[in-house]
């Protein structure tokens, strides 16, 4: 999911939302309280860095994390908080056990960077077999079109 461009929240399944939101939920350390303002600018650093997949804003990504359970709100909309695991919604904890093992944004570059070098290497085999003469012989594992 955060190889593409361009996904909208709305379309998602439950289960790829879930995942979704759990990359910039991270963002808020768990048991501090933070501003309007300052969630706003965690949210677009992580929309440029780690959630750069999402076609959405600052602002209704908030209302989603609110919304699904991984961040609260006090009832004025002014403050925000991430909730320790046990006071996430069941449906969460697992997703946050697993987070709580990596550090989300540096997981996110790591699997864009794995896919962009597979590109690369499909291309390569892509731009070598077109300047193979007509007629000649490829191996099995260099015809274009061919799964690694």
């Amino acid at each position: 999911m955060v190889v593409k461009t361009g996904l909208m929240l709305g379309q998602m399944t439950d289960g790829d939302r879930l995942l979704a939101l759990a990359l910039p939920a991270w963002r808020l350390p768990e048991g501090r309280t933070q501003t309007e303002a300052e969630v706003n600018e965690l949210l677009k650093a992580s929309l440029a860095a780690e959630a750069a997949f999402l076609r959405t804003d600052h602002v209704e990504l908030r209302r989603w994390l609110v919304d699904t359970g991984w961040w609260q709100r006090d009832g004025f909309g002014r403050a925000y908080a991430r909730p320790s695991e046990p006071e996430l919604p069941e449906a969460l904890r697992a997703t946050a056990r697993a987070l709580a093992t990596v550090e989300p944004a540096a997981w996110a570059q790591q699997q864009v960077s794995i896919h962009r070098a597979a590109q690369r290497e499909r291309r390569a085999r892509w731009s070598e077999a077109a300047e193979r003469p007509p007629g000649a012989a490829a191996s099995p594992d260099e015809t274009p079109g061919n799964a690694r």
